[in-house]
Protein backbone atom coordinates (compact mmCIF):
# COMPACT_ATOMS: atom_id res chain seq x y z
CA UNK A 1 0.00 0.00 0.00
CA UNK A 2 1.19 3.51 -0.78
CA UNK A 3 1.87 5.80 2.19
CA UNK A 4 -1.21 7.78 3.22
CA UNK A 5 -1.77 11.53 3.21
CA UNK A 6 -3.42 12.89 6.34
CA UNK A 7 -4.83 16.22 7.54
CA UNK A 8 -5.22 16.97 11.26
CA UNK A 9 -7.83 19.63 12.03
CA UNK A 10 -6.91 21.50 15.17
CA UNK A 11 -3.42 20.06 14.84
CA UNK A 12 -1.89 22.62 17.19
CA UNK A 13 -4.32 21.85 20.04
CA UNK A 14 -3.88 19.74 23.16
CA UNK A 15 -4.67 16.49 21.38
CA UNK A 16 -3.80 17.67 17.88
CA UNK A 17 -0.11 18.18 18.66
CA UNK A 18 0.58 14.63 19.93
CA UNK A 19 -1.52 13.16 17.12
CA UNK A 20 0.47 15.15 14.54
CA UNK A 21 3.75 14.13 16.15
CA UNK A 22 2.68 10.50 16.01
CA UNK A 23 1.95 10.71 12.27
CA UNK A 24 5.34 12.38 11.77
CA UNK A 25 7.27 9.86 13.88
CA UNK A 26 9.82 7.57 12.25
CA UNK A 27 7.73 4.60 13.38
CA UNK A 28 5.22 5.45 10.62
CA UNK A 29 6.80 7.99 8.29
CA UNK A 30 7.82 7.77 5.50
CA UNK A 31 7.09 4.05 5.12
CA UNK A 32 3.35 4.28 5.88
CA UNK A 33 2.64 8.01 6.05
CA UNK A 34 3.50 10.57 3.38
CA UNK A 35 2.01 14.08 3.74
CA UNK A 36 0.96 15.37 7.16
CA UNK A 37 -1.07 18.57 6.88
CA UNK A 38 -1.96 20.60 9.98
CA UNK A 39 -5.13 22.67 9.66
CA UNK A 40 -4.83 25.61 12.03
CA UNK A 41 -6.04 29.18 12.49
CA UNK A 42 -2.54 30.49 13.21
CA UNK A 43 0.36 29.27 11.09
CA UNK A 44 2.74 31.56 12.98
CA UNK A 45 2.16 30.00 16.41
CA UNK A 46 5.05 28.32 18.20
CA UNK A 47 3.34 24.92 17.99
CA UNK A 48 2.71 25.29 14.27
CA UNK A 49 6.33 26.24 13.70
CA UNK A 50 7.52 23.28 15.76
CA UNK A 51 5.38 20.83 13.79
CA UNK A 52 6.55 22.37 10.52
CA UNK A 53 10.15 21.81 11.60
CA UNK A 54 9.29 18.14 12.09
CA UNK A 55 7.98 17.86 8.53
CA UNK A 56 4.33 18.90 8.71
CA UNK A 57 2.67 21.16 6.16
CA UNK A 58 0.87 24.06 7.86
CA UNK A 59 -2.38 25.33 6.34
CA UNK A 60 -4.35 28.25 7.80
CA UNK A 61 -6.64 29.05 4.90
CA UNK A 62 -10.27 28.15 4.24
CA UNK A 63 -10.90 24.47 4.87
CA UNK A 64 -12.86 23.34 1.82
CA UNK A 65 -12.76 20.47 -0.66
CA UNK A 66 -9.95 22.11 -2.60
CA UNK A 67 -7.77 22.31 0.52
CA UNK A 68 -8.28 18.57 1.12
CA UNK A 69 -7.58 17.34 -2.41
CA UNK A 70 -5.28 14.31 -2.31
CA UNK A 71 -5.88 13.71 1.40
CA UNK A 72 -6.77 10.15 2.41
CA UNK A 73 -7.55 10.70 6.10
CA UNK A 74 -8.94 13.64 8.07
CA UNK A 75 -8.53 13.56 11.84
CA UNK A 76 -10.76 16.06 13.62
CA UNK A 77 -9.24 17.13 16.94
CA UNK A 78 -11.20 20.38 17.20
CA UNK A 79 -12.35 21.38 20.66
CA UNK A 80 -15.86 20.26 21.59
CA UNK A 81 -16.60 23.86 22.53
CA UNK A 82 -16.39 25.13 18.95
CA UNK A 83 -19.69 25.70 17.11
CA UNK A 84 -21.13 22.51 15.60
CA UNK A 85 -20.95 23.92 12.08
CA UNK A 86 -17.13 24.02 12.25
CA UNK A 87 -16.92 20.23 12.40
CA UNK A 88 -19.86 19.82 10.02
CA UNK A 89 -18.12 21.97 7.40
CA UNK A 90 -14.92 19.98 7.84
CA UNK A 91 -16.78 16.70 7.30
CA UNK A 92 -18.56 18.07 4.22
CA UNK A 93 -15.25 19.25 2.76
CA UNK A 94 -13.72 15.83 3.41
CA UNK A 95 -16.59 14.03 1.70
CA UNK A 96 -16.52 16.38 -1.31
CA UNK A 97 -12.76 15.96 -1.67
CA UNK A 98 -13.01 12.17 -1.76
CA UNK A 99 -11.30 11.61 1.58
CA UNK A 100 -11.44 7.92 2.47
CA UNK A 101 -11.45 7.99 6.29
CA UNK A 102 -12.73 10.56 8.78
CA UNK A 103 -12.24 10.64 12.56
CA UNK A 104 -14.83 12.84 14.32
CA UNK A 105 -13.84 14.80 17.40
CA UNK A 106 -14.82 12.15 19.95
CA UNK A 107 -12.04 10.62 22.11
CA UNK A 108 -14.16 10.29 25.24
CA UNK A 109 -16.74 7.87 26.64
CA UNK A 110 -18.73 5.49 24.45
CA UNK A 111 -22.17 6.95 25.13
CA UNK A 112 -23.89 3.96 23.55
CA UNK A 113 -23.33 1.96 26.75
CA UNK A 114 -24.73 4.70 29.01
CA UNK A 115 -28.25 4.95 27.66
CA UNK A 116 -30.24 8.00 28.72
CA UNK A 117 -27.46 9.04 31.11
CA UNK A 118 -25.21 9.96 28.18
CA UNK A 119 -27.38 13.02 27.56
CA UNK A 120 -24.80 15.66 28.70
CA UNK A 121 -22.62 14.71 25.72
CA UNK A 122 -25.36 13.98 23.18
CA UNK A 123 -23.94 16.75 20.99
CA UNK A 124 -20.93 14.53 20.33
CA UNK A 125 -23.19 11.75 19.08
CA UNK A 126 -25.00 14.14 16.76
CA UNK A 127 -21.69 15.53 15.45
CA UNK A 128 -20.38 12.01 14.77
CA UNK A 129 -23.58 10.89 13.04
CA UNK A 130 -23.53 13.80 10.57
CA UNK A 131 -20.48 12.66 8.52
CA UNK A 132 -21.90 9.11 8.40
CA UNK A 133 -24.80 10.45 6.34
CA UNK A 134 -22.62 12.13 3.72
CA UNK A 135 -22.09 10.65 0.24
CA UNK A 136 -24.61 7.94 1.02
CA UNK A 137 -22.40 6.60 3.79
CA UNK A 138 -19.39 6.19 1.49
CA UNK A 139 -17.08 8.05 3.87
CA UNK A 140 -15.52 5.67 6.41
CA UNK A 141 -16.10 7.27 9.81
CA UNK A 142 -14.26 5.95 12.86
CA UNK A 143 -15.25 7.16 16.32
CA UNK A 144 -12.53 6.53 18.91
CA UNK A 145 -13.50 6.08 22.55
CA UNK A 146 -10.78 6.22 25.20
CA UNK A 147 -12.78 6.50 28.42
CA UNK A 148 -10.67 9.27 29.91
CA UNK A 149 -7.26 10.81 29.22
CA UNK A 150 -5.01 9.28 31.86
CA UNK A 151 -2.81 12.37 32.26
CA UNK A 152 -5.85 14.63 32.76
CA UNK A 153 -8.20 12.38 34.73
CA UNK A 154 -6.74 13.22 38.13
CA UNK A 155 -5.91 16.91 37.63
CA UNK A 156 -8.96 17.81 39.76
CA UNK A 157 -9.19 14.85 42.17
CA UNK A 158 -11.83 16.32 44.48
CA UNK A 159 -14.31 16.40 41.59
CA UNK A 160 -13.91 12.62 41.32
CA UNK A 161 -14.31 12.06 45.06
CA UNK A 162 -10.57 11.74 45.69
CA UNK A 163 -9.57 13.62 48.85
CA UNK A 164 -5.81 13.16 48.92
CA UNK A 165 -4.99 15.33 51.98
CA UNK A 166 -7.43 13.37 54.16
CA UNK A 167 -6.79 9.99 52.50
CA UNK A 168 -10.46 9.44 51.67
CA UNK A 169 -11.80 8.17 48.32
CA UNK A 170 -15.55 8.31 47.67
CA UNK A 171 -16.76 5.91 44.99
CA UNK A 172 -20.11 6.44 43.30
CA UNK A 173 -21.74 3.05 42.84
CA UNK A 174 -19.48 0.01 43.12
CA UNK A 175 -15.91 0.67 44.38
CA UNK A 176 -14.85 -2.50 42.53
CA UNK A 177 -16.26 -1.36 39.16
CA UNK A 178 -13.49 -0.83 36.63
CA UNK A 179 -13.21 2.08 34.22
CA UNK A 180 -10.89 2.61 31.27
CA UNK A 181 -8.36 5.34 30.62
CA UNK A 182 -5.60 5.82 28.06
CA UNK A 183 -2.53 8.03 27.89
CA UNK A 184 -2.50 10.72 25.23
CA UNK A 185 0.62 9.30 23.58
CA UNK A 186 -1.04 5.87 23.28
CA UNK A 187 -4.22 7.46 21.92
CA UNK A 188 -2.21 9.32 19.28
CA UNK A 189 -0.38 6.20 18.12
CA UNK A 190 -3.65 4.26 18.02
CA UNK A 191 -5.24 6.88 15.77
CA UNK A 192 -2.32 6.58 13.35
CA UNK A 193 -2.67 2.81 13.24
CA UNK A 194 -6.43 2.95 12.76
CA UNK A 195 -5.98 5.47 9.94
CA UNK A 196 -3.45 3.32 8.11
CA UNK A 197 -5.51 0.15 8.52
CA UNK A 198 -8.79 1.82 7.52
CA UNK A 199 -7.33 3.17 4.27
CA UNK A 200 -5.86 -0.22 3.48
CA UNK A 201 -9.05 -2.15 4.29
CA UNK A 202 -12.05 -0.21 5.64
CA UNK A 203 -13.75 -3.39 6.82
CA UNK A 204 -10.80 -4.22 9.11
CA UNK A 205 -11.55 -1.25 11.37
CA UNK A 206 -14.84 -0.94 13.30
CA UNK A 207 -16.85 2.26 13.00
CA UNK A 208 -16.75 2.51 16.80
CA UNK A 209 -13.29 1.77 18.22
CA UNK A 210 -12.69 1.49 21.95
CA UNK A 211 -9.23 1.76 23.50
CA UNK A 212 -8.27 0.33 26.87
CA UNK A 213 -4.85 1.61 27.81
CA UNK A 214 -5.46 0.65 31.43
CA UNK A 215 -8.55 -0.30 33.44
CA UNK A 216 -8.90 -0.05 37.20
CA UNK A 217 -11.45 0.44 39.94
CA UNK A 218 -11.62 3.11 42.63
CA UNK A 219 -10.73 0.41 45.17
CA UNK A 220 -7.64 -0.60 43.19
CA UNK A 221 -6.66 3.03 42.75
CA UNK A 222 -6.95 3.63 46.50
CA UNK A 223 -4.67 0.68 47.17
CA UNK A 224 -2.05 1.90 44.67
CA UNK A 225 -2.12 5.47 45.99
CA UNK A 226 -1.98 4.29 49.59
CA UNK A 227 1.05 2.15 48.85
CA UNK A 228 2.82 5.00 47.05
CA UNK A 229 2.08 7.49 49.83
CA UNK A 230 2.60 5.06 52.68
CA UNK A 231 -0.90 5.75 53.97
CA UNK A 232 -4.16 3.90 54.52
CA UNK A 233 -6.88 5.13 52.16
CA UNK A 234 -10.46 5.04 53.41
CA UNK A 235 -13.11 4.21 50.80
CA UNK A 236 -16.60 5.61 51.14
CA UNK A 237 -19.57 4.95 48.86
CA UNK A 238 -21.48 7.95 47.52
CA UNK A 239 -25.12 8.30 46.50
CA UNK A 240 -25.56 6.86 43.00
CA UNK A 241 -29.21 7.91 42.79
CA UNK A 242 -28.31 11.54 43.54
CA UNK A 243 -25.72 11.45 40.76
CA UNK A 244 -28.25 10.02 38.30
CA UNK A 245 -30.71 12.76 39.23
CA UNK A 246 -28.05 15.41 38.67
CA UNK A 247 -27.36 14.03 35.20
CA UNK A 248 -31.03 14.01 34.26
CA UNK A 249 -31.91 17.42 35.71
CA UNK A 250 -28.71 19.40 35.15
CA UNK A 251 -26.91 17.65 32.26
CA UNK A 252 -23.91 17.55 34.58
CA UNK A 253 -20.84 16.14 32.81
CA UNK A 254 -18.88 15.41 36.00
CA UNK A 255 -21.86 13.48 37.34
CA UNK A 256 -21.94 11.50 34.09
CA UNK A 257 -18.26 10.59 34.49
CA UNK A 258 -18.86 9.48 38.08
CA UNK A 259 -21.84 7.40 36.99
CA UNK A 260 -19.88 5.74 34.18
CA UNK A 261 -16.91 5.04 36.45
CA UNK A 262 -19.02 3.49 39.21
CA UNK A 263 -21.34 1.34 37.11
CA UNK A 264 -18.93 -0.30 34.65
CA UNK A 265 -20.21 1.87 31.81
CA UNK A 266 -16.69 3.03 31.02
CA UNK A 267 -14.98 -0.37 31.25
CA UNK A 268 -13.60 -1.30 27.83
CA UNK A 269 -11.24 -4.02 29.04
CA UNK A 270 -13.21 -6.80 27.32
CA UNK A 271 -14.24 -4.94 24.16
CA UNK A 272 -11.53 -2.87 22.48
CA UNK A 273 -9.21 -2.58 19.47
CA UNK A 274 -5.97 -2.85 21.45
CA UNK A 275 -4.77 -5.95 19.63
CA UNK A 276 -5.76 -4.54 16.26
CA UNK A 277 -3.67 -1.40 16.67
CA UNK A 278 -0.87 -2.83 18.81
CA UNK A 279 -0.59 -6.62 18.48
CA UNK A 280 0.96 -8.13 21.62
CA UNK A 281 2.25 -4.64 22.49
CA UNK A 282 4.77 -5.04 19.66
CA UNK A 283 4.59 -1.37 18.63
CA UNK A 284 4.41 0.38 22.02
CA UNK A 285 3.72 -0.29 25.69
CA UNK A 286 0.38 0.83 27.08
CA UNK A 287 0.82 3.27 29.95
CA UNK A 288 -0.62 1.64 33.08
CA UNK A 289 -2.34 3.12 36.13
CA UNK A 290 0.50 1.68 38.21
CA UNK A 291 2.98 3.69 36.17
CA UNK A 292 0.87 6.84 36.34
CA UNK A 293 0.51 6.62 40.13
CA UNK A 294 4.27 6.27 40.47
CA UNK A 295 4.97 9.07 37.97
CA UNK A 296 2.72 11.45 39.88
CA UNK A 297 3.95 10.36 43.32
CA UNK A 298 0.55 9.10 44.33
CA UNK A 299 -1.45 11.59 42.23
CA UNK A 300 0.17 14.56 43.98
CA UNK A 301 2.52 15.81 41.26
CA UNK A 302 1.43 16.68 37.73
Amino acid sequence: MSPINVAIAGGTGNLGVPVTRAFLSSAFRPSQVNRVVVLTRDASSAKAQELQSLGAEIYDGTVDAKALQGIDVVVNTYSQYLPTEVSDNLAKAAAEAGVKVYFPSEYGMDLRSLGKYGKPYEGKTIAADFPRQLNGGALKVVSVYVGAFLEILFRYPMALGIDLPNHVFTAIGDPAAKFSSSSIINIASSIVRLAILAVQDPSSVPDHARLNGTAFSMAELAELVGKEQGAQIQINVGDLEAVKTKIENENDKIALALYAMGTGGMDYSDNNVNELVNPNESLWKWVSIEGEVKRTKGLTSF
